[in-house]
């Protein structure tokens, strides 16, 4: 098999883990829910609507908890649904086609500024961060001025990465750079195999493979860290106000799910496996590591991610320049499960 033939076989299958790269089955982690003989337990489970909003490793900690049972000793039926796109899935939460997504703060946020009762309650993914990925010929960040870089979409999390990353460098896009939208993660990589841009953004665990075909780190994850409200929980404040006690349960699983990808790095490692029908170690512990590192324990975005998000959304709506990130998180709830000790419960001592 030539060359150009075995890389592209491993393109296809490295498009699966990154579309599917998160799914993990769950460690046994310390629970508060009813006994299985309590009447609570016995009690008929409490349905809730939820939709994600891509098929990616951030969305892990609710698969989790759906998947593997975890929603349903805390009496919860979650039914959860794909809604592609930060922006149809706000509209599926504003018409109540749902009761709760597993998105990013920008879902919150953007109906919030037209004077929708969205509300972020819980954030679990608080970092963003890709590999900067150039042609060989390109040796550091420098060298990216007046070249052509690959984002997913322009206003996408990549975009939005590349812009703040590149800022201190003194690059900003359409003036010392181009940016291009080109698509996922395999059209990332193929853009730069034919040429089409010089620089990548690509995400983990798709950076091992671009590194295998010669392109080079400009930025690591690592080095290139950002904050950013990233996926959690987001509702509207009706529902929050209604079903109270439902959210209660909601936070407590999603938070076991969260304390899974920490405590059993062999059973998230099967599940990455069976949801991507990926082999490759290398992929599947990047992937886990990358989720580990991007993940917060304690589920509450940090003030400069908030920040960060709604400066982004001002940037396409002039109506969030006067909004602050307050307006449109509720952190109630998930701070008194940290209060009480019940997230540091999960964790072993």
């Amino acid at each position: 098999m030539s060359g150009v033939a075995a890389g592209s076989r491993r393109l296809a299958a490295l498009a699966l883990v990154v579309l599917v790269a998160g799914c993990a089955a769950p460690a046994p982690a310390r629970s508060v829910a009813s006994p299985p003989d309590s009447p609570a337990a016995r009690a008929p489970l409490t349905r809730v609507r939820a939709a994600y909003v891509a098929l990616t490793g951030n969305m892990l900690p609710a698969w989790i908890a759906a998947d593997q049972g975890i929603y349903a000793r805390y009496g919860l039926d979650v039914e959860l649904t794909y809604i592609t796109g930060a922006a149809k899935i706000a509209q599926a939460l504003v018409a109540r086609e749902i009761d709760v997504a597993i998105a990013p703060a920008e879902v919150a946020m953007g109906p919030g500024v037209e004077g929708a009762d969205s509300v972020m309650i819980a954030s679990w993914a608080y970092k963003m961060g890709f590999s900067l990925m150039g042609q060989p010929d390109i040796q550091s960040v420098a060298d990216v001025r007046g070249k052509r870089i690959g984002v997913t979409r322009r206003g996408s999390n990549s975009d939005i990465w590349a812009a703040a990353v590149l800022e201190p460098f003194g690059l900003q896009p359409e003036r010392d750079y181009s940016p291009l939208a080109v698509g996922g993660q395999f059209e990332q990589i193929a853009a730069l195999q034919n040429g089409a841009i010089d620089v990548g953004v690509i995400g983990v665990p798709a950076n091992l493979q671009a590194r295998q075909l010669g392109f080079r780190d400009l930025l690591t994850p690592e080095q290139s860290v950002i904050d950013f409200a990233d996926v959690g929980l987001v509702t509207t404040r009706g529902y929050l106000g209604e079903q109270p006690e439902t959210i209660d349960r909601l936070l407590r699983g999603s938070a076991e799910g969260v304390a899974v990808i920490f405590n059993d790095a062999e059973r998230t490692v099967d599940a990455l496996k069976r949801y991507t029908d990926v082999e490759d170690r290398a992929q599947l512990e990047e992937t886990l590591a990358f989720q580990r590192w991007r993940t917060t324990r304690d589920m509450l975005p940090t003030p400069a991610g908030l920040a960060r998000a709604l400066d982004e959304l001002a940037r396409g709506n002039p109506k969030a320049a006067s909004a602050k990130p307050d307006d449109f998180v509720d952190l109630t709830a998930v701070r008194r499960l940290n209060d009480s000790g019940f997230i540091h419960s999960l964790y072993p001592r």
